[in-house]
């Protein structure tokens, strides 16, 4: 049997947690940053929004406000961001225990033992997108292959709200 390997990516992760939680800036140009007064006046994250405006990750705080200059800064919550986390990680362990976390928003789910309760790999990563959706309130993309490489590359395909699959017969018009 071929394993069935998904890659889930939270999309803008810590900026969608924000706007989430803070209704109010939903439809504006979002970002996570550090404090500028200790030296850690960088972009963590941004929005969908402000990535319009070609705000990037690592940027300077002020570089990104001459780009935008309504953008609004807000600090990062980490113990929230782990608590979404966790209600995710909750959900990916309703389809296998083997989750491989990458980083606070990304991690690699082995299904393939699952699919005979569950259905094919793309549909339980089409599953997981809407729980996530519907119960977290934040969008995720999914990739989904025969290795982590393919799957990796599969979330990252498209963004956000997205499950791609990478197989062995569609792997070299993607790639």
């Amino acid at each position: 049997m071929e394993r069935v390997i998904l890659h889930s990516d939270l999309n803008s992760y810590y900026a969608s947690v924000e706007c989430l939680h803070r209704p109010e800036i939903r439809d504006k140009p979002v970002a996570v940053g550090g404090d500028v007064e200790h030296r850690h006046g960088i972009i963590l994250a941004k929005n969908q929004i402000a990535k319009k405006y070609n705000i990037q990750t690592g940027e300077a705080l002020w570089q990104a406000r001459q780009k935008c200059p309504d953008l609004v800064i807000v600090p990062p919550n980490f113990p929230l961001y782990l608590r979404f986390s966790r209600m995710a990680h909750d959900i990916y362990m309703d389809y296998t225990s083997q989750v491989e976390p990458y980083g606070i928003d990304e991690c690699w789910l082995d299904v393939t033992g699952s699919t005979a309760l569950f259905g094919s790999g793309e549909k339980i990563a089409e599953e997981i997108r809407q729980r996530v959706k519907f119960e977290l309130g934040l969008t995720v993309s999914i990739g989904v292959s025969y290795n982590k490489i393919f799957a990796k590359l599969g979330s990252d395909y498209k963004k956000p709200d997205a499950v791609t699959v990478i197989s062995r017969e569609n792997y070299k018009d993607i790639a």
